[in-house]
């Protein structure tokens, strides 16, 4: 990749990075209250567009919240730290260096970052640090570094 090129992407993905982190933080930021409204928000708009759902009586639909809510916060755990992952190996990828060293700096920058994400939820009310979402937030750094990964290996690569 020339010098510009790879200027431009690492330039890039590390603005995306930067604001991933910081949704994350925006997100660890609100107290209990906020955070269940956030996700019950989520599964109220996905009910009222499901065919299936958004007939349904209140009561029903607030006993799929119930149901749905853990769930759902785990999702998106894993997605946002695989949007994380995909953009902090994109931004790697920019240097030159072992794809797995760079495989590997990522995860590990990702789960720094889900560790001190679950350290910050402790001074924010009704939250507190769980081990079970640093597991999740690695699980989906993997896969979206991961995936990038093997998408840089497969087609990525510039014929010497």
């Amino acid at each position: 990749m020339e010098k510009r090129k790879k200027y431009i992407f690492r330039t890039i993905f590390g603005i995306l990075s930067i604001i991933i982190a910081v949704i994350i933080f925006m997100f660890s930021s609100q107290n209990s209250t906020e955070s269940s409204k956030t996700s019950d928000g989520v599964i109220k708009a996905i009910i009222e567009i499901l065919p299936n759902t958004k007939n349904l009586s209140e009561d029903k639909k607030d006993e799929i919240i119930d149901n749905m809510t853990f769930f759902i916060r785990k999702i998106a755990h894993f997605s946002i730290y695989a949007l994380l992952g995909i953009n902090v190996m994109a931004f790697l990828l920019t240097f030159n260096n072992n794809i797995r060293k760079q495989l590997l700096i990522a995860l590990l920058t990702c789960i720094i970052y889900a560790i001190s994400d679950e350290f910050h939820q402790m001074f924010s009310d009704g939250r507190s640090p769980m081990i079970r979402d640093v597991f999740i937030d690695g699980l989906g750094s993997l896969a979206g570094s991961g995936i990038v990964g093997i998408i840089y290996h497969k087609f990525g690569k510039t014929k010497k």
